[in-house]
C-alpha cells in the first residue's frame, strides 16, 4: 500500500509540472512572441507590440500612439479619423477603424467605403493579407450580415476566412467601419 501511494504522488507531481508551451507566430514581417508558459498573465508578449510597425508609413507619420490599449489614432482630415489596434493580452487584434463625422449609407457609398479598406491594408500590407482582401472586395466576395446598426461583412476566401472581419455601423451623426484581424 505504501508502495501505491508513493507511486501515485510521483504521477501526480509529474503531471502538475507539466506545462503548455505555445510557439511563436509571424503576422507578415513581424514575428508576436507568445509568453512561453500559458499559466502567465498574457498568452501575447505584450513588451514586442509596440508602434514600430507604423513607423515607416509616410501616410500615417503623425499618428499618436496609446502604448496602454496598443493603439495609434490618425486625424486624416477634418472629418476622417482613423484608429489603428495591434497587440493583445489573451486574444491578438490588427485592426484598422475609420471614423467618419457623418452618415454615410453603405449601399450608397459601399465603392468608397470599401476602397477606404483596401487602402489601409496596401499600406500596412507586411501586417494584413492586402492582395487576397482586395481580390475578394474587388470579385465581390463578400457576404454581408445585417447587425442591429448596421452590417457585419466576411472575405470568402479560405485563406483569410476566419481570421478576417469587415464591420460597418452607423452612431447618431457618424459613420464608423474596420477591418480586423483576430487570434486567440
Amino acid at each position: 500500500m505504501k508502495k501505491l501511494f508513493i507511486f501515485m504522488f510521483l504521477i501526480f507531481m509529474f503531471s502538475c509540472k507539466k506545462e503548455n508551451v505555445i510557439n511563436d507566430f509571424k503576422i507578415g514581417t513581424q514575428f508576436i512572441a507568445h509568453n512561453s508558459i500559458v499559466d502567465q498573465e498574457c498568452v501575447f508578449d505584450q513588451t514586442t507590440q509596440t508602434d514600430a510597425f507604423l513607423k515607416d508609413k509616410k501616410e500615417l507619420e503623425d499618428y499618436v500612439w496609446h502604448d496602454e490599449t496598443k493603439s495609434a489614432e490618425i486625424i486624416l482630415n477634418e472629418h476622417w479619423f482613423l484608429t489603428i489596434t495591434r497587440g493583445g493580452c489573451d486574444h491578438f487584434l490588427l485592426s484598422a477603424e475609420f471614423r467618419y463625422d457623418r452618415k454615410l449609407k453603405f449601399e450608397a457609398n459601399k465603392e468608397y467605403i470599401l476602397d477606404k479598406i483596401i487602402w489601409i491594408t496596401s499600406i500596412l500590407n507586411e501586417d494584413f493579407e492586402n492582395e487576397v482582401i482586395k481580390k475578394c472586395i474587388i470579385e465581390d466576395k463578400m457576404t454581408f450580415t445585417k447587425t442591429e446598426n448596421g452590417l457585419y461583412g466576411n472575405f470568402m476566401d479560405s485563406k483569410i476566412y476566419e481570421m478576417y472581419t469587415f464591420d460597418y455601423e452607423t452612431e447618431k451623426e457618424s459613420t464608423i467601419f474596420s477591418i480586423s484581424f483576430y487570434l486567440n
